[in-house]
């Protein structure tokens, strides 16, 4: 992984980088409880996490205290706010998102379109799928981080994909094989393919964005990763299930139906 210099003109990041590099630390071995939270939460630790963190069932402070040590070995660095854990110690796996929707619902029935356009690949695709979360009474911000949810929850259950085995060829959109009338037989199942695939590169996806990308930027991944994984999924689109993950697990600040937020680590890292 590559390393930066922390910014040392952000006054909070100073603040927790000081009280993280300067009290004592145990033993890895002795945190290592943190490890199966850190694994869905971008490998990443920061303040802005301690809700969630006591919400699994585990304190702040010891993770803190893992992070600590972690930055001292050299086994994750400190980035802004952030503590970002390398591969050697941490492998990013996906989000765990929970929608209260499925494909199968009434209010989404209504915007699921067959398309049988040959310029396009034959099925099932969700359409508009904000305003059907706007139809439930939402605004239009509550409506777009409902659909991102329910995009992501759908994609990591391998029964959504925004799939296309051609780079050249993009896909009408996130393609459905849950009703009966959209089972598309070897689609159906490259498409669960593509969620397995997802799940073995998400860890690729996410430090390949971390290495090239600045915090000042809006973007979390690019083509390079398409090309980087080509020889090892056949959804040359994946990138795009996996940026819909990043943003339903909240690694984007400030997202809002006009507006899609900034990265954060692990997606990026702090200019020097």
């Amino acid at each position: 992984m590559m390393r930066f210099a922390t910014r040392v003109s952000m006054g909070v990041s100073v603040c927790f980088g000081a009280v993280l590099i300067g009290a004592a630390s145990p033993a890895l071995s002795d945190t290592s409880v943190y490890t199966g939270f850190l694994e869905t939460h971008g490998c990443t630790y920061g303040p802005k996490l301690d809700a969630k963190v006591r919400a699994a069932g585990l304190t702040p402070e010891g993770l803190a205290s893992h992070a600590r040590t972690a930055v001292q070995v050299g086994t994750a660095e400190l980035n802004g706010d952030w503590v970002v854990f390398d591969a050697s110690v941490c492998t990013i796996k996906l989000p765990e998102i929970i929608s209260p929707y499925e494909i199968t619902d009434d209010v989404l029935s209504p915007y699921i379109k067959r398309v049988s356009d040959p310029a396009y690949e034959a099925g099932c695709y969700l359409t508009d799928w904000q305003q059907a979360f706007e139809a439930t009474g939402l605004d239009a911000d509550a409506a777009f981080a409902e659909g991102i949810g329910f995009l992501a929850a759908e994609i990591t259950a391998g029964r959504m994909s925004f799939y296309s085995d051609d780079p050249l060829r993009t896909p009408f959109g996130f393609q459905t094989i849950v009703p009966e009338a959209c089972d598309q037989g070897a689609r159906a199942e490259a498409i669960k393919a593509s969620s397995g695939d997802l799940a073995q590169l998400f860890d690729t996806y996410v430090r390949m964005s971390y290495a090239a990308n600045t915090c000042d930027e809006d973007r979390s991944g690019d083509m390079a990763f398409a090309e980087t994984v080509k020889d090892r999924t056949d959804n040359a689109w994946l990138f795009l299930d996996a940026k819909i993950l990043t943003m339903a697990a909240g690694w984007h600040e400030g997202m809002t139906a006009q507006d899609k937020g900034m990265p954060r680590p692990p997606l990026c890292h702090m200019a020097p």
